[in-house]
């Protein structure tokens, strides 16, 4: 089946940002200049600059001034992208769990060197949110701030697809938490699993400069992250059941 030619001249385009030829900031022709030399309609055109401007290649400004200019993809656009592409072969915490539990204790070992005061200070802020989220039972807060604590880490990494990809773990986990509605802060139940303690004794290996200790205990604190949300996923599920036999017992009981 032939390409529609928008799609061709899509590609094209595409081609050239991604070889570097048309760099982020390079303007394209204007629009009477492109169509002229790829020899197409204005509409067709226009289907190919939105197709671009939706993966994040091309930013296109209406009016006087205006045009299409080449953009870096951000990496709010790329978790979009991908974060689409995982919810549709029903990702599961475990799932996630494999990857981190790969990558964190790398992450650790590879910034422990690199962290200065004020990231650590940083740090040691947000660990003691999730201490005093403990005592209030605020469990979305807390778990937001668990993970922004590993995000902290990322972005010291000097190596930018490592830091993507924890970023993007993260922000998966916390997007499969709220779809699947495994609420951290169920009530009354004390889950045992407490991730203050793990950043304190990562702090404490970061300042001490002990990269495989900051490893080690990174891995410990993300298999403890994995049991805790197979517990919180089983009590989601036996309470889900519960509510839906409580359903269906006063639905037969109707006259």
């Amino acid at each position: 089946m032939s390409r529609k030619r928008s799609d061709q001249i899509a590609e094209g385009l595409r081609q050239r940002i991604l070889s570097g030829e048309l760099p982020p900031g390079a303007r394209l022709e204007n629009e009477a200049t492109l169509t002229a030399r790829l020899e197409t309609s204005r509409w067709t055109l226009r289907e190919a600059l939105k197709s671009l401007e939706t993966q994040g290649l091309v930013r296109v400004r209406s009016g006087p001034g205006g045009g299409a200019s080449i953009t870096e993809v951000s990496a709010a656009t790329a978790n979009e992208l991908l974060w689409n592409f995982c919810f549709s072969r029903d990702l599961s915490v475990p799932d996630i769990y494999a990857l981190r539990k790969l990558l964190e204790p790398a992450l650790a070992r590879q910034v422990t060197p690199l962290l200065d005061e004020r990231t650590l200070a940083q740090l040691a802020a947000t660990a003691d949110r999730c201490c005093s989220y403990r005592h209030e039972g605020r469990g979305v807060s807390e778990r937001e701030d668990e993970l922004n604590f590993h995000n902290l880490l990322a972005a010291v990494s000097p190596n930018p697809l490592l830091r993507f990809l924890v970023e993007f773990l993260n922000g998966l986990l916390l997007k499969v938490v709220a779809a699947q509605h495994l609420d951290p802060a169920l009530a009354g139940v004390d889950l045992n699993y407490h991730g203050h303690d793990y950043h304190l004794e990562l702090i404490e290996a970061f300042r001490e400069r002990n990269a495989e200790r900051a490893g080690r205990l990174m891995y410990e604190h993300m298999e403890a992250g994995e049991r805790y949300m197979a517990e919180v996923t089983a009590l989601a599920t036996s309470r889900a059941a519960a509510r839906s036999a409580t359903h269906d017992s006063e639905e037969s009981q109707c006259p």
